[in-house]
């Protein structure tokens, strides 16, 4: 082989090496997710309970997103409703957990009082272009497992919502356009007036539980003339909007006014209550925590166990349903194990659960309790960040095909609950309802 003949061959292997390592160097970039591509995708809702907080047609969250929160900007507590032509924003943060940083596109539909799609055009509910962009994001500063927070905000100057209504926010993967969860949020129009009360009824509930009967009273505006046909009510205790109970039991026998109130044979818990979980600082400590193994990847937690009719707080402060986790690079995850002492309560013929503001309050397999006979508790554990969260404990019935999972409530009992009013409105123009009013109100 001469001198030319070498030289062609060592060229064609050169650039046979760059092509290999460009190739391999797009295709790390274009899986985002990096190893843990495989939990970016959801189960599909029909295998699990969608729990309290999820409604119809909502996509819930893969493994590998965690710390989602969506508040009305100026506090992170704030639930995720905004009034409609004003300058209030909407807030959404989420961690993914990867070593590479990703893309994602955010997109809008607008739905009925039961998150039904309501089949309008875009153009009807948003002005601009129905999407946003998110990259980039802040990657984490120590131990495994690697993950990057993102945050944006919206309305904005090529965004805005034009009519008021229940909404999904829905998160996309960039480049392969693949749906990987949604949230629900609210844009009312605050018209008119709202006033509402509880009635706590003792002894009316299951095993003698106490119970709150809701009562709201609403001076609807001139444009509603039937308002026996074209208005729409329901109530959502403790910001569980997959749990909202709408009611056609109303009076408008007053001009101007119409009272809607649930039926005593649906009114809400007034037992329910939650255990405070406090992971701000991740060392024995805390009143919490029982052990802190750092050695571990990721590192380890193991709570105080939890024991029947005592571990609930009365007076748990209220945050949102995806409690506070820590913003800061700083901030890690832990692989956090709960136990459950069940005492006195029958559990030969039920499931346990654990639910709470780390996994969206969502109900399945997931989440169930397994028993552990050495110890004599009911254990699971979840990845959860630093911050402040709440949780519960479920049972749900074996026996019945269709029983749903009940809250474990600590007392009999009325406890301290938050409530909220939703009234909606069919537009006779246009079919589709508009919400014209939300107010909160708490029981005593």
């Amino acid at each position: 082989m001469n001198f030319q003949d070498l030289l062609i061959s060592y060229l064609k292997e050169k650039l046979m090496y760059r092509f290999s390592l460009l190739f391999i160097v797009i295709c790390c970039f274009s899986c985002s997710g990096s190893s843990d591509l495989a939990t970016r995708y959801s189960d599909s809702p029909g295998e699990q309970d969608r729990g309290l907080l999820l409604v119809s047609n909502q996509l819930p969250t893969p493994d590998s997103f965690k710390s989602i929160q969506l508040y009305r900007k100026g506090n992170s507590n704030n639930p995720p409703i905004i009034n409609l032509n004003n300058r209030e924003k909407l807030v959404l943060e989420f961690d993914e957990l990867t070593s590479i940083s990703g893309q994602f596109r955010i997109t809008f539909e607008h739905f009925d009082q039961n998150w039904n799609p309501s089949n309008i055009p875009e153009a009807w509910y948003l002005d601009g272009f129905n999407e946003l962009v998110v990259s980039g994001g802040e990657k984490n500063a120590l131990s495994k497992p690697n993950f990057f927070h993102y945050k944006t905000e919206f309305p904005n100057n090529v965004l805005k919502f034009t009519t008021s209504g229940n909404y999904l926010l829905n998160v996309y993967d960039y480049s392969s356009n693949t749906k990987l969860f949604s949230i629900p949020f609210f844009v009312t129009e605050q018209v008119g007036k709202i006033t509402s009360r509880v009635e706590t009824l003792f002894n009316s509930g299951d095993n003698f539980a106490a119970t709150d009967q809701l009562f709201s009273t609403y001076d609807y505006p001139e444009e509603v003339e039937f308002p026996q046909f074209d208005l729409a009510f329901s109530f959502v205790q403790n910001r569980f909007w997959g749990s909202a109970k709408s009611t056609s039991t109303f009076d408008v026998t007053t001009p101007g006014k119409i009272r809607f109130y649930t039926p005593r044979n649906n009114s809400f818990s007034s037992g329910f209550d939650f255990i405070p979980l406090d992971l701000t600082d991740l060392n024995i400590n805390l009143d919490k925590i029982e052990d802190w193994q750092p050695e571990y990847t990721p590192p380890r937690i193991l709570l105080k166990r939890d024991i029947l009719n005592f571990s609930a707080s009365p007076n748990t402060t209220f945050t949102s349903n995806f409690g506070k986790p820590e913003k800061n690079r700083d901030s890690r995850y832990a692989e956090t194990t709960f136990r459950f002492d069940s005492g006195t309560l029958n559990t030969e013929f039920t499931e346990l659960y654990v639910a709470g503001d780390f996994n969206s309050w969502i109900l399945d397999r997931e989440s169930k309790l397994n028993y552990n006979s050495e110890t004599d508790l009911w254990t699971n554990r979840f990845l959860i960040k630093q911050g402040n969260y709440r949780y519960k404990y479920f049972q749900k019935s074996i026996d019945s095909v269709n029983s749903e999972p009940v809250p474990i409530n600590d007392s009999v009992t009325n406890r301290y609950q938050e409530y909220r009013a939703f009234v909606y409105f069919l537009d006779p123009a246009k079919n589709y309802q508009r919400l014209l009013i939300s107010g909160s109100f708490n029981s005593k």
